[in-house]
Parts: C-alpha cells; sequence; structure tokens
C-alpha cells in the first residue's frame, strides 16, 4: 500500500514535470503572425554623420594629354623669277636639329636657304627698289640679327641690300647680284622705282632662299626630302623649342576651360611634375584627330622635365574656386526637398532636422552651402547617407 502510494506520487510528479517542459517549449516554439512579423523586419537603419567643414573649393578638370614640342609647320619654298632651270636639294638639315633665326636651314642647287622670323611667307624676290610689308618684315629681320639695314621702313634700298649681304658673307655664302637686265625681265615696274627712275641691279634675296617662320628657334621634326631631290612640297616639319601638352576636353569641359588658365600636369609613375598655361581651345569638336564628341585643347608648359616629350600625363585645370575657406559639406549631405530647393539633414541631441541651403561651386567631393539664417556651423553633424546595424547588415 505505501509502495503503491509512493509510485503514485512519482508518476504525477513526473506528469507535472513533462507538462511545465512541454509548456516552455510551446511558448519557445509558437509564436504569434504580429511576432513572427516584428521579428523579420529589418534593423532601424542607423545615419551616417559627418562634420561640417570650413574649407576652400576649386571646381577641376581632369584630362590627359602627350607632351609634344609646339607649332608644327611645314616649311616650303617659292619658286624665284630671277633663276632658270632645275633645282637639286644639296644639303638638309638631321631631324632633332635646333634652328636659330638667320641658320641656313638647308642648300638648294649650292645655294643657302636663310631662316628668318616672320608671319607672312615669302613669294617674290626682293631687292632694290621694292617695297612692302615684306620689306619690313625682312628689315625687321636684319636688325635683330645686329645687320643693320638702316630705317625700317618697307623699302628696300640700299643698306638694306648691304645687311643681305652681310647675311650672305656670315654663313659662308657669296650674295646673289642680279643685273639691270634681269630685273627689268622679271618686274620692270619695280625696278624703275629706285631714285632717278632708273633700273639698278644690286644685291637680291631670292624667293628660294628664304623662308619666314613665325616663332624662332625651331627644332626640325621631320625631313621629308633627299638630298638629290626637287625642293618641290612640304620639306621639312618643324616645331618651335617650346614644349606643350596636347590633350582633349568633353563638350561640358571646354565650356569651362579658357586660354590662360593654369594647369597642373604630373605623372607619377614616371616622376614627371610640371605646371603650364592654357594655350589653345579648339573653337569646335573634332579637329585635330579628336572626335566629335571632344575638342582639343593644349598646354605651354613651362621649364618643362626632359621626359616630358612623349610622354602621357595627367592634366589638372582648375576652373573655379571659393578663393577662401567657406562652409563645406560633402556632395552626398545635400538633397532636394518637395518643392525642388536643396537641403542637409543634421543631427541634434540624436534628432534629426532639415536645414534649407543654397549650394556653391563643389569640387574634390565637397559642395560650399549657403544657409538662410546661418544656422550651420563647422563642426555639426550632417547625415551623408543610412547604414543599417545588426545580424542582417552587418559589414
Amino acid at each position: 500500500m505505501t509502495l503503491t502510494r509512493r509510485k503514485l506520487v512519482l508518476v504525477v510528479l513526473a506528469a507535472v514535470v513533462v507538462s511545465s517542459l512541454s509548456t516552455a517549449l510551446a511558448a519557445t516554439l509558437i509564436r504569434s503572425p504580429a511576432e513572427l512579423a516584428a521579428r523579420a523586419a529589418p534593423p532601424a537603419p542607423t545615419p551616417i554623420l559627418v562634420p561640417v567643414e570650413q574649407r576652400v573649393i576649386t571646381t577641376k578638370v581632369l584630362s590627359r594629354g602627350t607632351g609634344r614640342f609646339g607649332s608644327p609647320q611645314e616649311l616650303t619654298l617659292s619658286r624665284s623669277a630671277l633663276k632658270t632651270g632645275p633645282r637639286v636639294v644639296t644639303q638638309l638639315p638631321e631631324p632633332g636639329a635646333e634652328l636659330p633665326e638667320g641658320a641656313v636651314a638647308m642648300t638648294v642647287s649650292g645655294r643657302p636657304v636663310f631662316l628668318l622670323g616672320g608671319a607672312q611667307p615669302a613669294y617674290r624676290d626682293l631687292g632694290p627698289g621694292v617695297r612692302g610689308p615684306d620689306v619690313e618684315q625682312l628689315e625687321v629681320a636684319l636688325r635683330r640679327l645686329g645687320l643693320a639695314p638702316g630705317p625700317v621702313d618697307g623699302l628696300y634700298d640700299q643698306a638694306t641690300g648691304q645687311a643681305v649681304s652681310a647675311l650672305y658673307r656670315r654663313a659662308g655664302f657669296a650674295p646673289m647680284v642680279a643685273t639691270d637686265a634681269q630685273l627689268e625681265a622679271v618686274r620692270p615696274v619695280e625696278a624703275a622705282l629706285v631714285a632717278g627712275g632708273r633700273a639698278s641691279g644690286g644685291v637680291q634675296l631670292a624667293a628660294d632662299e628664304v623662308v619666314f617662320v613665325p616663332t624662332l628657334p625651331v627644332r626640325v621634326a621631320e625631313v621629308k626630302v633627299t638630298v638629290g631631290g626637287e625642293p618641290t612640297g612640304a620639306l621639312l616639319t618643324v616645331t618651335d623649342s617650346r614644349v606643350s601638352v596636347h590633350g582633349s576636353l568633353t563638350l561640358d569641359e571646354a565650356q569651362l576651360v579658357k586660354p590662360g588658365m593654369e594647369v597642373a600636369i604630373d605623372e607619377p609613375a614616371l616622376g614627371i611634375t610640371a605646371h603650364g598655361t592654357v594655350e589653345q581651345v579648339a573653337e569646335r569638336p573634332g579637329t585635330e584627330g579628336l572626335d566629335g564628341f571632344h575638342v582639343f585643347f593644349s598646354t605651354a608648359v613651362a621649364e618643362p622635365p626632359p621626359t616630358l616629350v612623349g610622354a602621357s600625363v595627367r592634366m589638372t585645370v582648375p576652373v573655379r574656386s571659393t578663393g577662401e575657406a567657406v562652409l563645406a559639406v560633402p556632395v552626398s549631405a545635400v538633397s532636394l526637398a518637395p518643392d525642388g530647393s536643396s537641403r542637409v539633414q543634421r543631427a541634434v541631441n540624436g534628432t534629426l532636422e532639415f536645414l534649407p541651403v543654397e549650394p556653391g561651386v563643389s569640387g574634390d567631393g565637397f559642395v560650399a552651402v549657403t544657409v538662410p539664417g546661418g544656422d550651420l556651423k563647422p563642426g555639426d553633424q550632417v547625415v551623408v547617407g543610412v547604414e543599417p546595424m545588426g545580424p542582417s547588415g552587418a559589414r
């Protein structure tokens, strides 16, 4: 009897324990739909905050270009009316040679071809009695060379002839002297312009013995004719001795970049660092071998490093700047309000609030902002994004 009661007590206790465990397990496993939905919802996002700064902001245009010697041009020779018979190239410069003003660029049939500075190409023989801008250009060049051509008045007179003679003799050549008969045959009107109306011979500068170029010295980039060949067409391609970087701009960038702007040039892999100035922005896209969506521009380089020519480099053009430190926030901190105005979201004691702003110059990921009422200062925290937290959003 006693044993039976003890067994009964044990059975009852075991049943109670099993019931309690079952209830606890059910409470753990069984959830209401609302509770399940609440547990499945993503964690509340956490705002990413950054401080407002005071900084100088500069808008920059970035491009790439290749270093080259500047202003390539092709040299050609005019024909001289004072000469007859075939012409043959007898001497040429080496590619890479630098030719200063007054140098003999080449010889044709043993006669020199002088290189002088001037914008107007040689197109006629010059000699006593000839007047015009081309004579004045010659006189200016002779004066630069210290050859005393007399007054720079556009008249080829005796002093001009003596200076031309000195130019030839300095280079080791005899000057060309034409007779009165030769002059009257090729330009009777000009021959009669000398004093007294008499035709007069004298030292001549034949049209095929001089080449005028706008900028000197020049560097021979390419020789396009051979010794023994006829001096027709382009004979030499020359550049000036300045180094420039040729690059391209998108259509939008081309509206911002102007001649005279400063350019920072660098290429860390090659150890190149230089500074330059924008010298040209093409008026339309598609020039200099570019497609119709890019605009050619070139930058003159001050004190170019030796490795710049032929190298591909980065060019940075500051096109706008605040000039002084201004209130600035990351570009991602500025958003549009429903009315289309700009705003930032500021955190104050754990609370977020929107402030209207007027954005200004942007650059390097920042934008200058002006706040009506001035209710924003350096160090204030603004929202640039949100970051999920918890297991589902852990990084």
